[in-house]
């Protein structure tokens, strides 16, 4: 390697630090210091509601969040479809709100009815590929909140966006091009910040 190759590397690297550092934070998150959260033995997730145009986001979004959760496997997570059942018996079918349309009784039957002690509900609030430069990037955004059956009180809240593309300008390494890569990502960055907390 000749000595302008290194000069021009090292001249890049406090940049490609700083792109690492930015690209890696996380989002915005609430945690309640009141809340026990040894006592969550069992948790739900309800459908999350679809702020978007794409009618399919909220039903991937939900899945993938309930995947990385079970992988991290801090807490016993209710079957999917039990738990569906249970709180469409409550909301009689309705989820379009479920993010901040719910009221406590709703919350507190939900839980008694799925044997559950929490529940996450959240809003997918974009999804879909936006143009960057000359190509297209996938953008996912979303807000994840725990709450607890009993009261209704939110325990955890979690807020995220993220879009593909190269972490840094000039060389193209970690991009992300499609939107299920970047709904991984997302729902894995959710679900590692709620286990942090709940061990």
């Amino acid at each position: 390697m000749s000595h302008t190759t290194v000069k021009t590397a090292l001249r890049w690297l406090p940049l490609l630090a700083l792109s690492f550092v930015l690209g890696c934070g996380g989002g915005r998150m609430y945690v309640n210091t009141e809340a026990d959260l040894g006592f969550y033995e069992k948790v739900g997730v309800l459908t999350f509601a679809n702020l978007t145009s794409d009618n399919n986001a909220a039903e991937r979004v939900t899945a993938s969040f309930t995947t990385e959760l079970l992988m991290l496997n801090t807490v016993a997570v209710a079957n999917a479809g039990d738990f569906r059942k249970a709180s469409t018996t409550v909301l009689q079918g309705s989820t379009a709100n479920s993010l901040d349309g719910l009221t406590t009784e709703q919350i507190f039957q939900i839980g008694q009815t799925a044997g559950v002690q929490g529940m996450f509900v959240g809003a997918v609030t974009q999804f879909g590929m936006v143009r960057s430069g000359q190509e297209e990037f996938p953008l996912v955004a979303v807000i994840v909140r725990f709450v607890d059956c009993q009261t209704g009180n939110v325990v955890w809240s979690y807020e995220t966006s993220q879009k593909g593309g190269p972490k840094f300008p000039v060389f193209s390494f970690g991009e992300t091009h499609t939107l299920g890569e970047m709904t991984t990502n997302v729902c894995r960055d959710v679900a590692r910040s709620f286990g942090r907390i709940a061990r």
